[in-house]
């Protein structure tokens, strides 16, 4: 088992597009409109091995930052990288926003990090995808918020 220790944060830079990709399509997520610059990766010995974006989002009139497109390599899972990452982002926010939001199929990893589910009706409001979604009523996908103290 790798030791946290040897896990490195970093900014992503245009050069990674290629292993972002691959790393989000083992998920099959795709990058949807965001640049490499936007994620942070994870790196054990120079191997990318997770990765998770930042976005700001607005709906309504209020603003709020969501985390986006978050994946470990399957090979690598259950070594602290997601926590490192997650960790990483609610430490370097620099944005006025007092909530954080997620959707996720994985909230006990998101719960152990403090973000609390948040009802469905909540994910209509944040996002304009969820409107016109056909599977709305049947999700898989939980919404789930961290609260800062603002």
């Amino acid at each position: 088992m790798k030791d946290m220790a040897e896990i490195f944060i970093r900014k992503a830079r245009k050069s990674d597009l290629l292993a972002i990709q691959k790393l989000l399509s083992t998920y099959f997520l795709d990058m949807e409109g965001l640049e490499p610059e936007d994620f942070l990766l994870a790196e054990i010995e120079g191997k990318i091995t997770g990765c998770a974006a930042l976005i700001k989002s607005e709906s309504q009139g209020k603003n709020f930052l969501e985390i986006h497109s978050i994946a470990v390599h399957p090979n690598f899972r259950g070594k602290g990288i997601g926590t490192r990452l997650i960790k990483h982002l609610l430490t370097s926010i620099d944005f006025s926003a007092c909530d954080l939001y997620v959707r996720t199929t994985a909230p006990s990893f998101f719960e152990k990090l403090s973000f609390v589910k948040i009802e469905n009706s909540e994910k209509l409001f944040l996002w304009k995808d969820c409107k016109t979604c056909e599977h709305f009523e049947k999700c898989t996908q939980y919404a789930m918020k961290y609260s800062y103290n603002c």
